[in-house]
């Protein structure tokens, strides 16, 4: 299924967002860059230190607030107001640069982070107002590719223009201005969109205010979950973007030798590198998420980030080899962050998603104020070198991949099977809009072949239960996979089996959970379709579940199948032969088997 049309004027959005990513990428390296080369500090890690605590400090004392702003008034006049005091602050940046007073600097960048922290919940907010369900994995991964190539250019730029200008930040802070200019032209062409209608009170008390917003975001557990993992990524982020600074200075060849000017501009490389293989990630998790919100892909990203962080100890011999790293752990930083963005995006309620965006600012703040008094231990008060820092980071990293895979194994399994379905069969899937985001669900394919399931489960972003045979789901080899799939065993002739299992999925769908069976009751011999049994029936009886049916075409005389009377033993048609999943309109809960057979029937013919 081909994603539906851009929004009008996403691309507005797209660069406000961008030109503001810039800008502050631009302004901090610009004050590292000062701090290393052009005032020569003798304690260069500690005002580093410094830096990133006053820009983490309002991520944190300010999200109340900003949650407030973006559900009371709307989004994009929230947008507009704050890229408009981006202009001031850059003009307060120049003087600070002006007068090398790295205090004032400081003051400024606390200045930029609070107007971040204003913009992004009415952001990040304003994609699920603006964008279908369908396409909030697609929005999130073009915001993160135009984010990172801005952090690419912003930092790549500071160091270009601080070289040009032999080293004068004021002259190279003029630049900011221009861009906050534009940024707020920029703004004003971001379409509108209403209000949410929210009502709750200002809270007025920020520190009260975060531990009620804390509070109502742990309640939310799945949400809570997701913000904790966003939220040790920028810490992740913190460290590496950090580290890779004083690392490369210090130890990297090609770049410790380096004149000055020369030497800055191969140091601002570093992080650019990090950010282009994070923008090339996020297009990658556009790809493999399918048009879903695919959790699958974080524990994923998790492991490429530690193994980059352990083998950037032994890299220091080569400038090239390096940057391959830096560049293959950005893809995984990829892969890692944009389904979790998603994710809150897509599972916030409706009049509450500014909250949830700005309590997940909030814990993204404290765990950036955590990696920054971490990083000040370890770089400043123990003296651990960038090497030693790089391997304690990337353990807690293999620690924190464990606890995800822990939490979420069904997820890292089903993509899995995503990327082997998609390996041998090129699938397409058609009416997956179809598919309710959220509530009971049934749905009623055809049955061709033995991986059937696989295909309809990794076709949605619906973690779908199967009924299957009792006979398979005890298999050695495969009953610890259908346990974690919550698959639901059913011995047909056995009456007391089929009430057990009927009893089994009428409970998950009381919780709201989709349920997913094959009502022929067995594999097709002739690729016909059978006449579809009453158990359908039986399981939504009194429950109203959203039934959907659903036709898989293209698969009868794969190996899978019994066409030819042969299941495995036969040789495959083609590698990679093309499948496509029909998901067919929704029926009302009481629909008749007979119905949902003529459905699937329908589309069966459509195909």
């Amino acid at each position: 299924m081909e994603l539906r049309k851009k929004p009008a004027g996403f691309g507005y959005f797209l660069s406000t967002q961008g030109l503001g990513a810039f800008n502050d990428n631009y302004f901090k390296m610009l004050i590292q860059l000062l701090v290393l080369q052009g005032l020569a500090v003798a304690n260069p890690e500690e005002i580093i230190a410094w830096a990133n605590l006053v820009f983490t400090l309002p991520f944190v004392l300010f999200a109340p607030w900003s949650g407030y702003l973006a559900d009371r008034y709307p989004k994009h006049t929230v947008m507009r107001q704050v890229k408009g005091l981006e202009i001031v602050i850059m003009l307060v940046g120049i003087g600070a640069f002006y007068l090398q007073n790295i205090w004032l600097l400081l003051g400024t960048l606390m200045l930029m982070s609070t107007q971040s922290t204003f913009f992004s919940p009415a952001k990040y907010g304003y994609i699920p107002e603006k964008c279908h369900s369908s396409q909030i994995t697609w929005a999130n991964s073009m915001v993160s590719l135009v984010t990172m190539a801005s952090i690419i250019l912003g930092t790549a730029f500071a160091g270009l223009i601080f070289h040009l200008t032999g080293l004068d930040a004021t002259s190279s802070a003029l630049v900011t201005v221009i861009l906050a200019l534009l940024g707020w032209g920029f703004s004003r062409k971001i379409p509108a969109v209403p209000a949410t209608g929210q009502q709750r009170q200002f809270p007025a008390n920020p520190l009260k205010a975060l531990w009620r917003d804390y509070r109502f975001l742990k309640a939310q557990k799945p949400l809570f979950l997701a913000s904790l993992a966003i939220s040790y990524f920028w810490l992740l982020g913190l460290f590496f973007q950090t580290n890779i600074l004083i690392y490369g200075k210090s130890y990297l060849e090609g770049i410790k030798n380096a004149g000055s000017g020369e030497s800055s501009m191969m140091l601002s490389l570093l992080p650019a590198v990090l950010g282009i293989g994070i923008a090339l990630g996020a297009l990658l998790a556009r790809r493999w998420s399918d048009e879903k919100v695919e959790l699958g892909l974080v524990p994923l990203g998790g492991l490429g980030l530690a193994l980059t962080g352990f083998l950037l100890i032994f890299s220091t011999f080569s400038l090239p080899l390096t940057m391959a790293l830096l560049f293959a752990g950005g893809v995984c930083g990829g892969l890692y962050t944009v389904p979790l963005n998603a994710y809150l995006q897509f599972k916030a309620g409706e009049n509450e998603k500014g909250r949830v965006i700005a309590a997940n600012g909030m814990l993204n703040g404290i765990f950036l104020v955590i990696g920054t008094c971490l990083y000040w231990l370890m770089a400043v008060l123990w003296d651990f070198s960038p090497l030693m820092i790089f391997a304690v980071i990337s353990s807690l990293t293999l620690v924190v991949v464990a606890i995800i895979i822990y939490l979420i194994p069904e997820y890292l399994v089903r993509f899995v099977l995503w990327l082997l379905t998609h390996t041998f069969y090129r699938v397409k899937v058609i009416g997956r809009e179809n598919v309710p985001d959220r509530g009971a669900v049934l749905f009623t394919p055809n049955h061709v072949s033995f991986i059937d399931a696989l295909l309809v489960g990794t076709a949605t972003h619906r973690f779908i239960r199967f009924i299957m045979l009792d006979h398979f789901y005890r298999l050695p080899l495969i009953n610890w996979f259908c346990k974690l799939m919550e698959a639901i065993p059913i011995r047909p002739g056995n009456p007391d089996s089929v009430d057990l299992a009927i009893d089994q999925a009428r409970g998950l769908l009381e919780n709201g959970k989709p349920v997913c069976i094959f009502p022929e009751g067995k594999l097709t011999r002739d690729g016909e379709i059978s006449p579809f049994r009453k158990g359908c029936e039986r399981i939504a009886d009194g429950l109203a579940p959203v039934i959907v049916p659903v036709y898989i075409h293209n698969l009868w005389g794969s190996v899978f199948s019994y066409k030819g009377g042969k299941v495995l033993l036969k040789k495959p048609r083609s590698f990679r032969s093309p499948v496509t999943i029909y998901f067919g309109e929704p029926m009302e809960g009481n629909a008749t088997a007979l119905e949902i057979e003529a459905a699937v029937r329908k589309l069966a013919m459509a195909a």
